[in-house]
């Protein structure tokens, strides 16, 4: 963006980061505390249940997300976010009102219709507004953002669950995106020249096959083995703790606290690393942090070593993701950027819908100490595939 940044955004994106922090909150609350835990419990279900409405939401953000990225790219990007949050709150409302099982899997996707809106819009700001050298730094905090306001959520609903019930954990959720709705309002200004859903008028764009280049598509497979990597560790969590530990839902959630912690205090560092020395060597790296830890917890009924374990795991998804995020951004053209985003979040979506469904039945058949298995499986084999990837990287994104 040419010119001087709007206020708020100087050094890093404040008004955005604030939006998403609220917004992670009430994901936090939703597909940690209340699908993973309040659904099995209130509603008689298995434990594989939380897998299944993961994957409800996920194949909905998958199916969403490229084109809302498209529509991103034509109008003023924080639309996106406004409407996104508004189309959450009906879903909220009905996951608070119904007690059915069958109907929350509509639920979930209904949230994941309305999540696709986000980060398509909030990443192509980062690119709009910051230049590549900076790009893995403020992704880095936007992700910070993510990762507190989820943790915030999670640790805030587990104690609802334990100690209310669900019209507090629903609207405590329906609360925290009603505050990011006024954030990116108040915070996030029309930028490129429009008003908030008028078309926003440019040089001609190019066909988005021209955009759609080798390249990109190797990086969406890379983007997609990973994520499925990790999102497959989502239903293990209660059963682990449970069965393996020994530990209650609520006791596991505060466990956690402390890899939430360092991965918060890596997030800003772990982008300045993807400007600093490239794209490839953090990816990587990170990917060998998650078998590392995941060996370790497949091995262990400790909860203090599984502790340990967990914090590496952390740190190596810290590592990842604002690489990979950067690495899109550097592929995508300014006419095109909201799609390729798009893309790039709905394959986290697709891994949302395929991953938990694959460590649903693992842990299903076989236990959670086999999904870790699994999961270390993949991300070895997505190291691989990055080390192959970055030969053919220019240089100066190594």
């Amino acid at each position: 963006m040419d010119g001087s940044l709007p206020p708020g955004f100087r050094r890093y994106p404040l008004p955005l980061a604030l939006a998403i922090l609220l917004v992670q909150g009430a994901l936090g609350i939703i597909l940690f505390a209340a699908f993973q835990e309040w659904v099995p419990r209130e509603l008689d279900t298995s434990d594989a249940w939380g897998g299944y409405l993961l994957a409800a939401y996920g194949a909905a953000r998958f199916l969403l997300e490229t084109p809302t990225g498209a529509l991103a790219d034509r109008v003023e990007r924080r639309a996106g976010l406004l409407f996104g949050f508004l189309l959450m709150l009906p879903a909220i409302a009905l996951m608070g009102a119904v007690r059915d099982a069958r109907a929350y899997l509509a639920f979930a996707a209904m949230l994941g219709a309305a999540t696709a809106f986000l980060w398509p819009a909030a990443y192509a700001i980062a690119a709009d507004l910051y230049p590549v050298d900076r790009r893995g730094k403020v992704i880095g905090f936007l992700n910070l953002a993510q990762l507190a306001g989820f943790g915030i959520g999670a640790l805030g609903g587990a104690f609802i669950v334990d100690h209310a019930g669900g019209r507090e954990l629903f609207g405590a959720a329906a609360v925290s995106v009603g505050l990011a709705f006024a954030a990116a309002l108040l915070g996030i200004p029309n930028y490129r020249g429009g008003s908030l859903f008028r078309r926003v008028d440019g040089p001609a764009r190019p066909p988005l096959r021209a955009v759609l280049t080798g390249r990109v598509a190797a990086l969406a497979g890379l983007i997609l083995l990973a994520s499925i990597a990790l999102a497959m560790l989502v239903p293990a969590i209660r059963p682990y703790g449970e069965r393996e530990l020994g530990v209650t839902f609520s006791r596991l959630t505060l466990a956690l606290v402390p890899a939430v912690a360092v991965g918060a205090l890596l997030y800003i560092p772990a982008g300045d690393l993807a400007d600093r020395f490239g794209r490839w060597k953090p990816f990587a790296a990170g990917q060998l942090c998650l078998v590392a830890g995941l060996l370790v917890l497949a091995a262990t009924a400790s909860l203090p070593v599984a502790m340990g374990a967990a914090t590496l795991v952390f740190a190596g998804n810290v590592l990842t993701v604002p690489a990979w995020n950067a690495a899109v951004m550097d592929l995508a053209p300014e006419s095109h950027r909201g799609t390729l985003i798009g893309l790039s979040v709905a394959l986290s979506g697709l891994a949302l819908a395929l991953g938990p469904a694959l460590g649903g039945f693992v842990v299903g058949r076989w236990g959670a100490e086999a999904a870790f298995l699994v999961s270390a499986l993949l991300a070895a084999l997505a190291t691989s595939a990055i080390a192959a990837y970055a030969r053919g990287a220019p240089p100066a994104r190594r």
